[in-house]
């Protein structure tokens, strides 16, 4: 079957050959007739010789020229060519990533610029004519060609990326020197200010963040712990994100205000007073993101304000001082996380004294339980001090997290107590929870009363770490006991499959018994079987078994293990 561009030559060359005999007066069968093609003389017979060839030369010109336009209207009907100039040049936006703050790509972005012109002359012409494509400066530009891209980069808002990315961890100090001080002097241009500079730049770094900078939009410096007197200088009505990595700065000199980003990690924090203020005049706040800060409270309001975020969705307090978080939660007030990470210091921001944080949660439980709900996978330890529970998404990054300090059995006692009431982790709906894992972390003592209970209301455990200084024997029985529930019998955690015994010593005789009465008289093939009236419910087989902590484990004692669980995968003979 032939194509449009096949077609539309064969009519090209139809009309090429009827155009030709028209014009020599040719039809038909004349074309064979010897009367008509008799030359009256030498020279007239040397000109029918060369006629066909300059007709046949003609022709192949003219058919070029038809294929020609006929790839090119080809070309014009595709989707991609067909779409507005406006349109096209945001999806090269898009390719280009030209977010400072997310580089994808370790190339840098003049190669990428110059690889998408080499597609096509048209998209050579838009790339050449599109200044906001070129409004990307990166120190890795090589300085001769840098005046170029900020002539055709003309009035856009410009996109600033100074520092070493992965792949360029060799920036040297006159290239990043030079770079720097080529963009100083288009401050009131910059958009997008991306620093993470080589040590040796660090004081021309700091020059930088000091200039007035009023289209300003986002923000991100990665410094040494260097601190910065006058940053942004005055005013920056346009800054939406804000992110500092290891940078102190004058907070008494900043005053940020509808900022959709907030993240401080491993910098000099503003005191909460000031935190506060500048989460009040930010209504539109998305994120929310502090890490390894110190947060001074001595100037905290006697009552907590009210500060109504109705767009946060993303908050994380990681090891920040206990009294910080709990203002700051006592504060806050929005309808639902995306994400909730939260864990508290619990060494050298504070003395040891663990505060009880979950009063100044409670109003936020529906926004969190917004969070929980995107999980699959739950991970719950406890240990002497803490429990930390974490929420995974599909893609296995956290959706939630809630790690506290414990002070005692009974302020254990009482925290799992709270989450059980206001956490749900049911797995009755496909949204939910479909596996979990629990540790009891070195040096616990295990009580039925609060330890063991956990496991009750925890849905779907499929592994248990137990590494307790005590209560393994009593945690063993528990797990081999059997729940009559009218005429149907099953085992506690019937899906766990991961079992590890690391705290010493686990009392050799209780394994076996574990081993004996949970998998010993089950049958090979059938999850449930049925005895008379009764069924019973088979816990899952047992995939892996970990003894490094049970005493007098030898050689003989796996093999008789291994031929009571049917478990190949034991490991931790020493």
């Amino acid at each position: 079957m032939q194509t449009e561009s096949e077609t539309a030559i064969n009519e090209a060359a139809c009309a090429i050959i009827k155009s030709i005999c028209m014009e020599s007066g040719l039809h038909g069968e004349s074309l064979l007739d010897p009367a008509v093609c008799a030359p009256a003389s030498p020279a007239e017979a040397q000109n029918a010789i060369d006629a066909p060839e300059m007709t046949l030369a003609t022709l192949d010109a003219s058919m070029k020229a038809h294929i020609v336009q006929a790839r090119k209207e080809r070309k014009d009907m595709l989707p991609i060519n067909r779409l507005p100039v406006e349109v096209l040049v945001r999806i090269f936006h898009n390719v280009m990533d030209s977010d400072a703050l997310c580089p994808a790509t370790n190339i840098p972005y003049l190669t990428r610029l110059k690889t998408l012109a080499s597609v096509c002359s048209a998209w050579r012409r838009l790339v050449s004519g599109t200044p906001s494509l070129w409004a990307v400066l990166e120190s890795t530009c090589p300085p001769t060609f840098l005046p170029t891209v900020i002539r055709k980069a003309k009035e856009s808002p410009l996109s600033i990326r100074c520092g070493a990315t992965e792949g360029y961890l060799d920036l040297d100090q006159e290239n990043a020197t030079e770079f720097l001080r080529s963009v100083i002097p288009l401050a009131n241009k910059w958009a997008i200010l991306y620093l993470n500079p080589p040590a040796f730049t660090q004081p021309l770094a700091h020059q930088v963040l000091g200039q007035n900078m009023p289209n300003l939009r986002k923000a991100w410096w990665t410094g040494n712990g260097g601190f910065v007197a006058e940053p942004f200088g005055r005013p920056t009505p346009r800054l939406k994100e804000l992110r500092l990595h290891d940078v102190s700065i004058n907070w008494s000199f900043v005053e940020l205000k509808d900022l959709s980003a907030l993240v401080l990690v491993d910098s000099l924090a503003p005191s909460l007073s000031h935190l506060l203020a500048i989460l009040e005049r930010s209504p539109e706040l998305e994120l929310v993101e502090l890490r390894n800060l110190l947060v001074e409270t001595g100037d905290a309001p006697s009552a907590a304000p009210s500060i109504v975020l109705p767009h946060l969705k993303d908050l994380t307090l990681w090891n920040v001082n206990q009294q910080a978080v709990s203002l700051l939660f006592r504060s806050i007030h929005t309808p639902r996380f995306n994400t909730f990470v939260i864990a508290p210091a619990m060494t050298h921001y504070d003395s040891g004294t663990f505060l009880d944080l979950n009063p100044d949660l409670e109003h936020l439980v529906p926004a969190i339980q917004c969070a929980i709900t995107k999980g699959k996978a739950v991970e719950l330890t406890i240990s002497v001090h803490g429990v930390g529970i974490v929420v995974k998404r599909d893609t296995n990054d956290g959706c939630f997290m809630f790690r506290v300090g414990i002070s005692g059995v009974p302020h254990l006692q009482s925290h799992l107590g709270w989450v059980q009431s206001n956490m749900d982790f049911k797995a009755e709906s496909v949204s939910g929870i479909r596996e979990a894992s629990v540790v009891f972390d070195w040096d616990t003592r295990l009580e039925r009363s609060i330890h063991f209970q956990t496991l009750e209301w925890i849905p779907n455990i499929i592994e248990l770490t137990i590494r307790a200084y005590d209560g393994a024997s009593g945690l063993i029985q528990y797990l081999t006991e059997r729940i009559c529930d009218g005429n149907k019998v099953e085992w506690r955690c019937p899906r766990l499959r991961k079992v590890t015994f690391g705290g010493y010593p686990t009392a050799l005789g209780d394994v076996l018994e574990f081993a004996r009465r949970r998998y010993g008289d089950r049958p090979k093939s059938d999850m449930s079987g049925e005895k008379g009236e009764i069924t019973i419910h088979w816990p899952d087989p047992l995939e892996y078994l970990g003894v490094g902590g049970v005493e007098d484990m030898n050689s003989e004692t796996l093999e008789k293990l291994k031929e009571i669980t049917g478990c190949t995968d034991i490991v931790g003979i020493h």
